[in-house]
């Protein structure tokens, strides 16, 4: 529903600012000005020139250099307008102020509802601001037309609603967490069962089979082994075995409790992560070492969201004996990794910038329709490396 909301946003946006070239075309050639016409015709393909950029390559710099320039663009289109022929202001306040709702429409292309409403708010200020500062320059109070703070109220109205039906289904869904962590200690007191039945049989069972066999006074080696065994009995270090595996610092199971967040995190943004692989046991890692680890993988994913063109990837897991290795795999547009300019940044910067201090490595492959997989290796110490379930790995 948001992205839904996303690109029907800017569906408008667009369309409000090229159905006014023809309005502007048609009361400017009607009304005998048409000399004046190329300056806020000018204004307005910039703005929509500005708005196809950040429809291609949405980021938090495009975002704001639509802003910055539509206003800017916006300015120069109310003044020449008005400088032109007062009188069209006023008859014709819906074209007037079209490229004002623009600016306020920028906001949806933002999937996070609470940066929506912020984006949007920052919009239909700058537009006041361009209404105050164009009436300064003309001279006259300009009429400030009520579209854009309709429009504001639309999204926040919507962004609202969408925060809480996502907080609604939050509250409904299971805590995949608790669950697990349920299901992990069900798991251990089954193995301490085993284990408690196992040492019982193997000392007080076995005992009193010896006794009732015993057709005489026991010798010294059978009581021997007797003492042995209630010793054994005594010491509560094979019951501690079990509770110590039960006690698990919060730390240590960080990086995948925010792997599980991180997912949920980008299936409301509208890209579906599908894990596969090994299960990610106890993994200690430095807080540092988990947040770099995390920042990668979430810039691999924003950059599936953002330009491979496909609304699903693949989370492959694979904790080792001396690494954890990540695969973010997906089946989008791909690129060639050789005719990416030195001067980008990209994977660079976002992913390999962020493991490298840490010993991690990073390799891509991708090709042109062929979509796009990035691994990442983490080191891990050999005394905290993870083991899943079941004991250790054969291989690699």
């Amino acid at each position: 529903m948001t992205f839904a909301v996303a690109r029907g946003s800017l569906a408008v946006a667009g369309a409000l600012i090229l159905l006014d070239v023809p309005v502007v075309i048609d009361l400017f050639v009607t009304r005998g000005i048409g000399a004046s016409l190329p300056v806020p015709l000018a204004a307005l393909l910039g703005m929509l020139g500005l708005l196809g950029v950040y429809a291609r390559f949405p980021s938090v710099a495009t975002r704001l250099l639509y802003l910055i320039g539509g206003a800017a663009s916006a300015l120069v289109y109310q003044v020449a307008v008005a400088e032109a022929d007062p009188q069209l202001v006023s008859e014709g306040t819906y074209a007037f102020n079209r490229p004002l709702v623009a600016l306020v429409l920028i906001a949806p292309l933002v999937l996070r509802p609470l940066r929506g409403v912020i984006w949007a708010t920052a919009g239909v200020l700058i537009g006041f601001v361009v209404s105050a500062t164009a009436s300064v320059i003309v001279g006259w109070q300009l009429p400030i037309g009520w579209g854009s703070f309709a429009s504001w109220v639309i999204c926040v109205s919507v962004y609202s609603a969408l925060s809480l039906v996502r907080a609604r289904q939050a509250s409904n869904a299971p805590d995949l967490v608790a669950l697990e962590t349920e299901t992990r200690r069900l798991d251990l007191q089954d193995q301490f069962e085993q284990r408690a039945a196992a040492m019982i049989h193997d000392t007080v069972l076995s005992d009193l089979t010896a006794i009732m066999a015993s057709t005489g006074p026991l010798d010294e080696r059978a009581r021997d082994r007797f003492r042995a065994d209630v010793a054994t009995l005594a010491e509560p270090s094979w019951l501690r075995a079990p509770a110590a595996a039960l006690a698990v610092d919060s730390s240590d199971v960080a990086l995948r409790n925010g792997l599980i967040a991180l997912v949920s995190e980008f299936q409301w943004k509208g890209l579906t992560v599908d894990i596969t692989g090994d299960n990610l046991e106890i993994i200690p890692l430095e807080p540092e070492a988990i947040d770099a680890l995390l920042g990668a993988v979430r810039a691999c994913l924003e950059n599936v969201l953002l330009h491979s063109g496909t609304r699903s990837a693949e989370l492959v897991l694979g904790p080792g004996s001396t690494e954890v290795t990540f695969m973010v795999i997906d089946h989008g547009v791909g690129f060639d990794p050789d005719a990416v300019a030195a001067d980008r940044l990209g994977l660079r910067t976002s992913v390999v910038g962020r493991v490298a201090p840490f010993g991690g490595t990073v390799r891509v492959w991708s090709r042109p329709d062929s979509g796009t997989s990035v691994v990442i290796r983490f080191p891990v110490s050999s005394d905290v490396a993870a083991e899943p379930a079941g004991g250790p790995r054969d291989g690699h």
